[in-house]
């Protein structure tokens, strides 16, 4: 077997270290012991091993210098395997990072699985194996991907936050009923592995419309406002996500038109917010169930504020995958023009939903802080197996409508030339435990809309780390 030497930048920082760990640990499953890192720079035997990576970026590692490509945007990255040996070089450091996780999802398993007879597969470190020569650059093409959802189903916050790393995605939206006690580790643990932890409260409307006054939207501004100042704003955390009047399939409430009313109280609400942060990242999580037909007045939504828009239509944007989807082309076309409702400078983003989500008929709010993400082992078990069944299903319509998936997305990215934010709702479905192949096809969806999609589906179909329920 053969003896790996990782020659990498910096470990000092949080996100290359992760770059360093994700690369150890995907080559473990090859190998019979650890690779051992080097700092470069540093006197190495070359007797000793018999297979080199580098890794780093341009400013830190000189082994770059001698290569002819760089990477060219943020987050991107060039793998080159030359003369059997392999550099890795990032953009930034998220790019050395995204470049690790796709060393081994689009260059080891081209090595691994390139045999034409049975088993097709051997192991790429043995010692008779040559690496063949190798050159990808990549970038993302939409900037924001990410995961929604409730914080107390998140079982296993490392291990969310892993398995969202091994899909290259950048944010999370977590949602709250109480701030988790343990949310500065969660949100330094998302930090060191190049992920934005955008946090979310409800703005009014906490238990749904039977509880709410429409009529009084000037006490909850003031509520809200206190909430933030209290709660949100000490903390090193990248954004707020909120939700307000909007989850309702009525255009009024009370006799109000919802449409006028919640676009007038949340930019009283965001003004009195972005004097107390104005470089905020807000999000306004807006459900286009009850304002579709009424976008006049969302179009005066603070422009200093992010729309995420939500329940937009048929697939992808349905809780349920198997839905109809002959308006999908009206669907497509709704959310290109929201896209660009309010200008060139226009903050857009999406939830996306058809995956796993809460059992609503089981659940109870959350009365109190808690620590998030910290549950035994046999509840996780137990959750799996409830899960399965879940997961075969949604799993289903997501291998029929991949292509409609993918279709929108790239729509999405014609629309806004990727500046935007792009969140699927995975929630309480042991996502921490099993990397279920169609988020992982999704994820990938995200990073480059300019691929074959019959390629994406074969590709990440052969990685080890993606589960088939």
């Amino acid at each position: 077997m053969k003896k790996i030497a990782i020659v990498y930048g910096s470990a000092s920082n949080g996100v290359q270290k992760k770059a360093l760990e994700v690369l150890s640990r995907e080559l473990l499953d090859y190998t019979v012991e650890y690779p051992t890192c080097i700092a470069a720079g540093q006197p190495i035997d070359e007797s000793l091993f018999s297979q080199f990576i580098y890794v780093g970026t341009k400013e830190n590692n000189p082994a770059f210098a001698a290569l002819e490509q760089h990477p060219t945007a943020p987050e991107g990255y060039v793998i080159t395997v030359k003369d059997g040996v392999a550099y890795i070089e990032g953009y930034d450091d998220a790019g050395v990072l995204y470049g690790c996780v796709d060393f081994y999802a689009k260059y080891v398993t081209t090595v691994e699985f390139t045999h034409k007879s049975q088993p097709y597969w051997k192991n790429p470190f043995e010692n008779d194996v040559v690496f063949p020569d190798f050159e990808l650059a990549s970038a993302p093409s939409i900037k924001n991907r990410g995961l929604w959802t409730w914080g107390h189903v998140i079982y296993d916050y490392r291990s969310y936050i892993d398995n969202m790393v091994k899909l290259k995605m950048n944010t999370v939206i977590i949602w709250n009923d109480f701030l988790p006690v343990n949310i500065s580790e969660i949100t330094q643990y998302a930090h060191d592995s190049g992920i934005k932890v955008i946090l979310g409260y409800a703005w009014g409307w906490e238990d749904g419309a039977a509880n709410f006054k429409i009529n009084e939207l000037d006490q909850t501004s003031i509520k809200v406002v206190e909430q933030y100042k209290r709660d949100y704003l000490p903390l090193d955390i990248d954004g707020i996500y909120f939700q307000s009047v909007t989850e309702t399939s009525k255009e009024e409430l009370d006799g109000v038109m919802i449409a006028e009313a919640v676009t007038n109280f949340v930019n009283k609400t965001a003004a009195e917010i972005f004097k107390l942060k104005p470089d905020l990242e807000l999000q306004f999580g807006l459900h286009a169930t009850s304002v579709k037909n009424k976008l006049e007045y969302i179009k005066n939504t603070d422009p200093r504020i992010r729309i995420l828009w939500e329940n937009c239509g048929v697939f992808p944007f349905g809780y349920i995958p198997k839905s109809k989807i002959e308006r999908f082309d009206e669907v497509k076309d709704f959310v290109c023009n929201i896209a660009r409702l309010r200008g060139e400078e226009e903050r857009f983003g999406v939830v996306t939903k058809a995956f796993t989500k809460l059992a609503w008929d089981e659940f109870e709010h959350q009365r109190g802080s808690y620590f998030l993400g910290t549950s035994s082992d046999a509840i996780q078990k137990n959750r799996i197996v409830r899960k399965h069944k879940t997961w075969k299903y949604v799993q289903a319509y997501w291998l029929t409508y991949a292509p409609r998936a993918y279709e929108m997305i790239r729509a999405m990215k014609e629309a806004t030339g990727g500046d935007m934010y792009c969140t699927a709702l995975v929630e309480d479905g042991l996502f921490e435990k099993d990397l279920q192949y169609i988020v992982a096809l999704y994820g990938e969806m995200l990073w480059n809309t300019d691929g074959n999609i019959e390629d994406m589906i074969t590709e990440v179909a052969l990685r080890d780390d993606v589960t088939f329920a």
